[in-house]
This record gives structure tokens, sequence and C-alpha cells, in this order.
């Protein structure tokens, strides 16, 4: 701090004594990154924070990695691929249910596949739950069959046994024998493919699973180290065996705990090459996903502001690749919606000219301080593995699960609360009008994970779908206005005809509800209190306060449901 900067400061920090009774400490807040506790301070003084450059000033922008069509059909697929490369991806990422119907052909029918395909122009990136060396041999017999005898091909098969045994896929020593044999298929084609990546340190599945972001970082790091140590076993040089690894992580919605979260993963990774010394430039490949555990099947062209968010953040965090997933993700995409999703990339980079800069975010205080201290709470989770003996052996045990689940439990309780707002399910929905698509299961977990905060609701939605449900809600006050909009919103998005009416007499109140005859009748304080005594006829409606929390509003619409149907 200079002399200038330092008097201002100690004015400042005066006046806050003066105005409020307390010292600056006592205006910390909770930042957005609100599962791991990360505390920031109101105001940063000159040389608070320490910048820190996480992107090389040689960084030449991000590349699209762009999915292709769900379609199990080869020639369907071979078209989409085109349509994704004719729009502008780098990469094309094949997705699981297109990957299971091409394991069922011989050699993955990957001629027919790549039919018109310029192979030294686009990448193709592949996801863990599968086969992984037999895929790997297929692509050997492609890089055969070209002119420079695979020397230009460019592949990231996405391997990751530790996934693979998180999600119930494979045994600890079946992990272990996967990624011994994969590692040594690595070794042996370093020269022949230089731009195969077996390994991927899969963070978007360990998102799915509920980890925080930090503990997300911690077990992806950790992954691959656990990746590195299988191909150094298998021969590879520090150098040889880094740049072939690919780290992916998920970014959500919230724009600047995504841009930290990728800078914050940026800053582990250069922690990790330091301890190691390996070189910056041969760092794994940072892949950023947007996250489907934010996506919705209510409303969802909602997920079209929700990916473009993330993106964005991505995209400023310094992401050596991004993929942007379609809105309608979780029940199958559509050639319209993967357009739109890589028009969202397009945009950034030719309209906006976000892949000009590198590092963007360098030297703002506040998202310095938040990628610093998100990076090293995720550097203390990974220690805590390591010295519990690595990825392999906490994913063996159930202790990722264990992390997970108090993060689930309050991420569905703020949901449930609308203390975390979702725009068109428990914020401003549309009346319900048809029923929803089923979500895809692939790798044996539905897209978006079995801890999306949106799916009970949804599942709510199903179960209530042109069943003809009646709410009424009366009450003796114009207040409460959060708690009737609350109800209001929630009635509207699972499909209740709802009336709301504010009443003082106890004989117009029954009245109305011999008329309505609702399946769920919402009460003020006094009207509850009278439909406690004896005698009411309420017409067998489920009872419940106005004011009543997030978590047991769920409970009462599922109980009106449920009595429905039996």
């Amino acid at each position: 701090m200079n002399e200038t900067q330092d008097t201002y400061w100690s004015n400042w920090l005066e006046m806050v004594n003066k105005t409020l009774g307390t010292d600056a400490d006592g205006l910390d807040h909770i930042t957005q990154i609100s599962e791991d506790g990360l505390s920031l301070p109101p105001l940063y003084p000159h040389g608070a924070v320490t910048p820190r450059a996480v992107v090389s000033p040689l960084f030449q922008g991000w590349q699209m990695a762009q999915h292709a069509a769900d379609s199990t059909e080869t020639t369907a697929l071979n078209r989409s691929i085109l349509d994704e490369l004719e729009g502008g991806a780098s990469m094309v990422m094949i997705p699981r249910m297109a990957q299971m119907g091409l394991a069922a052909h011989p050699g993955y029918d990957l001629p027919r596949l790549l039919d018109g395909v310029i192979m030294s122009a686009c990448g193709f990136g592949f996801y863990h739950g599968q086969d992984s060396m037999a895929l790997a041999g297929a692509w050997a017999d492609v890089a055969a069959g070209m002119d420079d005898k695979g020397a230009s091909l460019h592949l990231h098969l996405g391997a990751d046994p530790i996934s693979d045994l998180l999600v119930g896929m494979a045994t600890e020593a079946k992990a272990e024998t996967d990624g011994a044999a994969l590692a040594n298929w690595q070794k042996e084609q370093l020269s022949a493919l230089p731009g195969c990546c077996v390994f991927a340190a899969s963070g978007d599945t360990m998102h799915r699973l509920g980890l925080t972001e930090a503990q997300e970082l911690a077990f992806g790091l950790s992954t691959l180290l656990w990746q590195w140590r299988c191909l150094d076993a298998a021969g590879c040089s520090p150098d040889q065996a880094s740049a072939r690894l690919v780290m992916r992580i998920a970014v959500s919605a919230e724009l600047y705990p995504a841009l930290a979260k990728t800078r914050a993963a940026r800053y582990v990774l250069l922690r990790l090459a330091s301890a190691m010394d390996i070189p910056t430039d041969h760092l794994p490949v940072l892949h950023a996903l947007t996250s489907d555990r934010m996506m919705t099947r209510i409303e969802p062209m909602n997920n079209i502001l929700r990916h473009t968010t993330a993106s964005l953040g991505a995209a400023l965090g310094g992401s050596d690749l991004i993929t942007t997933l379609p809105y309608d993700w979780l029940t199958g995409s559509t050639g319209m919606s993967r357009r739109l999703a890589r028009n969202i990339q397009l945009i950034m980079r030719h309209e906006a000219r976000l892949d000009q800069v590198a590092d963007p975010a360098y030297g703002a205080d506040t998202l310095e301080a938040m990628s610093q201290e998100l990076a090293a709470k995720a550097w203390q989770h990974f220690q805590d593995i390591e010295a519990s003996g690595g990825a392999l052996a906490a994913a063996a045990s159930g202790q990722v699960m264990a992390w997970a689940k108090p993060a689930v439990i309050k991420r569905q309780q703020q949901m449930d609360n609308r203390d975390a707002p979702m725009l068109g399910v428990n914020h401003h929905p549309q009346a319900a009008a048809d029923q929803l698509a089923p979500v895809m299961v692939e790798a044996g977990m539905p897209r978006g994970g079995d801890c999306r905060v949106a799916a009970p609701w949804e599942d709510l939605r199903q179960s209530a779908y042109d069943r003809g449900l009646r709410c009424l809600v009366l009450d003796d006050e114009e207040g409460n206005s959060k708690a009737r909009a609350a109800w209001r919103d929630e009635a509207r998005m699972l499909g209740f005809e709802l009336a709301e009416m504010q009443l003082i007499d106890a004989d117009e109140l029954a009245g109305h509800i011999n008329s309505a005859k609702p399946h769920l009748l919402i009460l003020g304080a006094t009207w509850h209190h009278w439909a406690g005594q004896k005698d009411q006829n309420t017409h067998g409606a489920v009872i419940a306060a106005l004011e009543t929390t997030g978590d047991k509003r769920r409970a009462v619409f599922e109980q009106v449901i449920k009595g429905l149907g039996s």
C-alpha cells in the first residue's frame, strides 16, 4: 500500500466503526460458493491479494468440444458429427448413449462413422463407462489406415476406472487392472498416436454425485494423480504422462463461482506440476463442461440461460476446452438445441472476442480471492485424500458418497425453501401444460445425476399431471405475500387449479370450501386454528398452514397426490 491508499483505508475503517459500531471484520460474508464456506471481506485494500497468472500470455483461446446426437445408428451419428464440425466445433463429443450403440458394432463401425470427416481438422472425445481398451484398439486400426498413420489424430478416450468404480460399473480390482492396461497401451502408442489421451479425470461425474466445488476439484486432482502414476508405472516420463491427461470439471450457472472454479482448477494443476517438477507447457488439458445437475425438464428453454452463464465463466476462467450442453440434454438433444449450444460459444468467440484475452480475471481482487480460496480448500481436501490412501481407496470405501451427502441435503433444502432460485420451477413458473419427457439413463446414472435439485419437483409434476387437482388458499389478511407466492408458484408448476381469497367470516369460509371442494386447503393462521376444531367439514382436503417451509410444502403436495391415487 502506498501512503495515500493507506490513508483512505484507515479512514474507511474508522467510518465503518462509527457508523455500525463494529470493525470491518464483522462485515465478512459467505460467497455464492457457500457449500465450501468461503468468506470474502467487503473491501480489498491495495496489495491484500497477490495476483497470480494462471493462463499463459500465449494462450490462443479455448476450443469448442460439442456433443453429437444421441443416435445409436451410425449414419445418423455421422451426419450429426459433420453438422457439429461445419458449425465450428473443434472436437466432437460422442454421448454415452451413442457410445453404447457403437460398441455393438465390430470395430465400433468407425469407418462409416468417420465418412467424410477430415481427421486432421478435428478431434473426438468419449466418456468413461465403456470398454476403453476395445475403443482404443478400434481407433488404432483407423490410424493404421490414415496417410500419416494417425500422427494427426486428436483423441480424448475419456477412460476413468475410478469413476467407473464410483458409479458401480467396476470393482476395485478391475479398476486397478484397467488402469494398468490402459497406461500400457498409451505407452505403446506414444510415438504412433501423439495426439491421443487415454485417461480423463471425470469431474463431471463427481459433480453429478453431489460433491461441492472444492471436493470435486480435490477428488478430480487425486484421480488425475492416480492416472499419472499408472502411466509412470508403464514407463512414461513425467512430462509425457502429464501432457496426455485431461481434467474435466463441471461449471454451473453462477458466473463468478464458475469463473473462480475454472481458475482454481488451473491453480491446483500448476501446484501439482510444480511439486512434480513438470513444465507448465506440459499441463493436463482442462476441459470444462456445463453442469447438467443444474438443469430442469420443466420449462427447459431456461436451461439456455444457465448454460450461457456457465460457458462464460469457463471461458473467462481459462478453460482449454468447453462443452456447452443443449438445453434439452436431460431428455435427448435435437439438432436445433445442439445448434443453439454451439452458438453460445460462437458468439463468445466471434462477437465478444473473449478468446482474444488471456486470463481476463487476472488482478481483480474479488475474483482472485475467490479463485485462490477455492484452490486452497481443494488442495487441502486433496492432501487429505492422498493421506488416506488416494482416490482409488476413497472411491472403494464409499468415502466420496459420504462427503457428498451433507451437501446434497443442504442443496435440496435451499431449493425447496426457495433460497436457491430456479427460474421456471420455484420462481415464476408457467402453468403445467404437457407431460415431461423421461430423463435418459447412461452408465447406470440418469443425466443430471441422482441429486439434481429439480428432480423431486419434476416427479411430483408427473404424478399430478392431468389429475384435475384443486388448491384453495384462504387467509384473513393481506400479508404473507412471500408465503402466498411460494404456494402459488409451486401449485401452478404442479398443475393445480388455484384460487386465493381473503376472508374474515367463518360462515363465508365454510361456504367457499363447500363450493370448491379442494384437494388442498391452505389456511392462514386464524383459519388454520378454525380448521383444527371439531366437526369442521373440509371435504377430505389436505390442510396446510400458509406459513410452511419448503421441504414441508413438498411433503404436503406428495400427500395430496398419494391420497388421490389411493
